[in-house]
Protein backbone atom coordinates (compact mmCIF):
# COMPACT_ATOMS: atom_id res chain seq x y z
CA UNK A 1 0.00 0.00 0.00
CA UNK A 2 1.49 3.35 -0.83
CA UNK A 3 1.90 5.83 1.47
CA UNK A 4 -0.47 8.58 -0.73
CA UNK A 5 -3.49 5.69 0.17
CA UNK A 6 -5.63 5.94 3.02
CA UNK A 7 -6.06 2.65 4.56
CA UNK A 8 -8.10 3.96 7.42
CA UNK A 9 -11.98 4.46 6.99
CA UNK A 10 -13.77 6.43 9.75
CA UNK A 11 -16.24 9.84 9.51
CA UNK A 12 -13.79 11.84 9.94
CA UNK A 13 -12.21 13.20 6.36
CA UNK A 14 -8.30 14.01 6.09
CA UNK A 15 -7.42 18.02 6.51
CA UNK A 16 -5.66 17.87 3.54
CA UNK A 17 -8.90 16.26 1.07
CA UNK A 18 -11.37 18.04 -0.73
CA UNK A 19 -14.57 17.30 -2.36
CA UNK A 20 -14.11 16.79 -6.53
CA UNK A 21 -17.16 15.23 -7.22
CA UNK A 22 -19.78 13.35 -7.22
CA UNK A 23 -21.74 9.88 -8.56
CA UNK A 24 -25.55 10.07 -8.22
CA UNK A 25 -27.13 6.69 -10.07
CA UNK A 26 -30.29 8.01 -10.33
CA UNK A 27 -29.60 11.57 -12.05
CA UNK A 28 -26.64 10.95 -14.29
CA UNK A 29 -27.83 9.18 -17.43
CA UNK A 30 -24.82 7.50 -18.65
CA UNK A 31 -25.26 6.08 -15.56
CA UNK A 32 -28.47 5.08 -15.58
CA UNK A 33 -27.90 3.75 -19.15
CA UNK A 34 -25.57 1.57 -18.07
CA UNK A 35 -27.61 0.05 -14.95
CA UNK A 36 -30.26 -0.45 -17.20
CA UNK A 37 -28.22 -2.48 -20.06
CA UNK A 38 -26.53 -4.46 -17.28
CA UNK A 39 -29.73 -5.55 -16.12
CA UNK A 40 -31.42 -6.65 -19.66
CA UNK A 41 -28.21 -8.32 -20.46
CA UNK A 42 -28.07 -10.45 -17.05
CA UNK A 43 -32.13 -10.81 -17.04
CA UNK A 44 -31.83 -12.14 -20.80
CA UNK A 45 -28.69 -14.39 -19.99
CA UNK A 46 -30.72 -15.76 -17.47
CA UNK A 47 -33.70 -16.62 -19.72
CA UNK A 48 -31.48 -17.89 -22.12
CA UNK A 49 -29.83 -20.55 -19.90
CA UNK A 50 -32.90 -21.05 -18.93
CA UNK A 51 -34.07 -22.09 -21.87
CA UNK A 52 -30.75 -23.67 -23.25
CA UNK A 53 -30.41 -26.29 -20.41
CA UNK A 54 -33.65 -27.26 -20.15
CA UNK A 55 -34.38 -26.24 -16.30
CA UNK A 56 -37.23 -28.05 -14.47
CA UNK A 57 -40.14 -25.03 -14.02
CA UNK A 58 -42.21 -27.43 -13.02
CA UNK A 59 -43.74 -27.42 -9.33
CA UNK A 60 -46.38 -29.30 -7.39
CA UNK A 61 -47.75 -25.75 -6.47
CA UNK A 62 -50.16 -24.33 -7.57
CA UNK A 63 -49.33 -21.20 -9.87
CA UNK A 64 -50.37 -18.96 -6.96
CA UNK A 65 -48.36 -20.50 -4.39
CA UNK A 66 -45.37 -20.00 -6.62
CA UNK A 67 -46.07 -16.85 -7.32
CA UNK A 68 -46.62 -15.71 -3.40
CA UNK A 69 -43.53 -17.72 -2.48
CA UNK A 70 -41.53 -16.10 -4.91
CA UNK A 71 -42.65 -12.29 -4.10
CA UNK A 72 -42.29 -12.87 -0.03
CA UNK A 73 -38.70 -14.59 -1.32
CA UNK A 74 -37.83 -11.52 -3.21
CA UNK A 75 -39.04 -8.85 -0.71
CA UNK A 76 -36.86 -10.90 1.69
CA UNK A 77 -34.16 -10.95 -0.61
CA UNK A 78 -33.83 -7.22 -1.55
CA UNK A 79 -34.08 -6.68 2.98
CA UNK A 80 -31.09 -9.08 2.91
CA UNK A 81 -29.18 -7.36 0.09
CA UNK A 82 -29.20 -3.87 1.91
CA UNK A 83 -28.88 -5.71 5.22
CA UNK A 84 -25.36 -7.03 3.84
CA UNK A 85 -24.02 -3.57 2.88
CA UNK A 86 -25.13 -2.24 6.05
CA UNK A 87 -23.06 -5.22 7.40
CA UNK A 88 -20.18 -4.77 5.33
CA UNK A 89 -19.91 -0.78 6.19
CA UNK A 90 -20.09 -1.53 9.83
CA UNK A 91 -17.07 -3.86 9.63
CA UNK A 92 -14.87 -1.29 7.33
CA UNK A 93 -15.95 1.51 9.44
CA UNK A 94 -17.19 0.98 13.02
CA UNK A 95 -20.41 3.39 11.39
CA UNK A 96 -24.12 2.17 11.70
CA UNK A 97 -25.41 2.33 7.97
CA UNK A 98 -28.45 4.55 7.50
CA UNK A 99 -30.98 2.51 5.02
CA UNK A 100 -34.44 4.08 3.08
CA UNK A 101 -36.20 4.11 0.37
CA UNK A 102 -35.31 6.08 -2.60
CA UNK A 103 -38.07 5.47 -4.87
CA UNK A 104 -37.60 2.54 -7.02
CA UNK A 105 -35.01 1.21 -4.88
CA UNK A 106 -34.09 0.41 -1.15
CA UNK A 107 -31.06 2.06 -0.25
CA UNK A 108 -28.13 1.89 1.98
CA UNK A 109 -25.93 4.95 3.15
CA UNK A 110 -23.15 5.89 5.74
CA UNK A 111 -21.76 9.13 6.58
CA UNK A 112 -17.93 7.31 6.60
CA UNK A 113 -15.30 8.23 3.87
CA UNK A 114 -14.25 4.48 2.54
CA UNK A 115 -10.88 4.16 0.74
CA UNK A 116 -11.31 2.52 -3.00
CA UNK A 117 -10.57 -1.32 -1.88
CA UNK A 118 -13.20 -0.79 0.88
CA UNK A 119 -15.83 0.69 -0.56
CA UNK A 120 -15.43 -1.54 -3.90
CA UNK A 121 -15.74 -4.37 -0.92
CA UNK A 122 -19.50 -2.89 0.66
CA UNK A 123 -21.29 -2.39 -3.08
CA UNK A 124 -20.06 -6.19 -4.39
CA UNK A 125 -20.48 -8.22 -0.95
CA UNK A 126 -24.37 -9.29 -0.99
CA UNK A 127 -23.68 -9.71 -4.87
CA UNK A 128 -21.11 -12.36 -4.21
CA UNK A 129 -21.77 -13.58 -0.96
CA UNK A 130 -26.09 -14.22 -1.82
CA UNK A 131 -25.17 -15.65 -5.38
CA UNK A 132 -23.02 -18.12 -3.23
CA UNK A 133 -25.63 -18.94 -0.79
CA UNK A 134 -28.36 -18.94 -3.80
CA UNK A 135 -26.35 -21.02 -5.68
CA UNK A 136 -25.98 -23.85 -2.94
CA UNK A 137 -30.01 -23.45 -2.45
CA UNK A 138 -30.91 -24.30 -6.04
CA UNK A 139 -28.53 -27.49 -5.83
CA UNK A 140 -30.33 -28.58 -2.30
CA UNK A 141 -33.96 -27.43 -2.41
CA UNK A 142 -36.96 -29.28 -3.21
CA UNK A 143 -37.78 -29.33 -7.42
CA UNK A 144 -40.72 -26.95 -5.98
CA UNK A 145 -38.33 -24.18 -5.14
CA UNK A 146 -36.36 -24.56 -8.79
CA UNK A 147 -38.63 -21.47 -10.34
CA UNK A 148 -38.71 -19.43 -7.36
CA UNK A 149 -34.53 -19.69 -6.81
CA UNK A 150 -33.60 -19.19 -10.18
CA UNK A 151 -35.49 -16.22 -9.98
CA UNK A 152 -34.18 -15.03 -7.64
CA UNK A 153 -30.77 -16.05 -8.76
CA UNK A 154 -31.34 -13.73 -11.46
CA UNK A 155 -33.03 -10.99 -9.37
CA UNK A 156 -29.52 -11.52 -7.28
CA UNK A 157 -27.05 -10.70 -10.33
CA UNK A 158 -29.82 -8.19 -11.95
CA UNK A 159 -30.41 -6.65 -9.40
CA UNK A 160 -27.07 -5.53 -8.15
CA UNK A 161 -26.73 -3.75 -11.84
CA UNK A 162 -25.83 -0.33 -9.67
CA UNK A 163 -23.32 -1.81 -7.37
CA UNK A 164 -21.42 -2.93 -10.29
CA UNK A 165 -21.83 0.09 -12.35
CA UNK A 166 -20.63 1.86 -8.82
CA UNK A 167 -17.77 -0.08 -8.29
CA UNK A 168 -16.40 0.21 -11.85
CA UNK A 169 -16.74 4.10 -11.53
CA UNK A 170 -15.24 4.22 -8.11
CA UNK A 171 -12.32 1.58 -9.82
CA UNK A 172 -10.68 4.57 -11.85
CA UNK A 173 -10.40 6.92 -9.29
CA UNK A 174 -6.76 7.30 -7.93
CA UNK A 175 -5.66 5.06 -5.19
CA UNK A 176 -5.45 7.85 -3.02
CA UNK A 177 -9.50 8.67 -3.42
CA UNK A 178 -12.32 8.66 -0.47
CA UNK A 179 -15.49 7.97 -1.14
CA UNK A 180 -18.82 8.93 1.09
CA UNK A 181 -22.08 7.56 0.10
CA UNK A 182 -24.94 8.65 1.76
CA UNK A 183 -27.36 6.48 -0.15
CA UNK A 184 -28.12 9.25 -2.52
CA UNK A 185 -25.05 9.98 -4.29
CA UNK A 186 -21.23 9.48 -3.79
CA UNK A 187 -19.11 11.95 -2.99
CA UNK A 188 -15.42 11.50 -3.86
CA UNK A 189 -12.78 13.16 -1.84
CA UNK A 190 -8.86 13.65 -3.20
CA UNK A 191 -5.66 14.69 -1.63
CA UNK A 192 -5.03 18.53 -2.72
Amino acid sequence: MGSTEMSVNSIMLPEHYEERGTLDLKKDKKSGFAIQLVFISIVVLMVVLARWFEFPIHSTWSTAVSILATVGMAIAYIMVHELTHGIAIRYFSGVRADYFFRFPFVCTGSKAFFNKASFISIALTPVVLWGIVLIMLLLVLSPDYFLSMYILIGLNFAGAAGDYVQAYAISKLPSSALIQDDGKQSRVFLAR
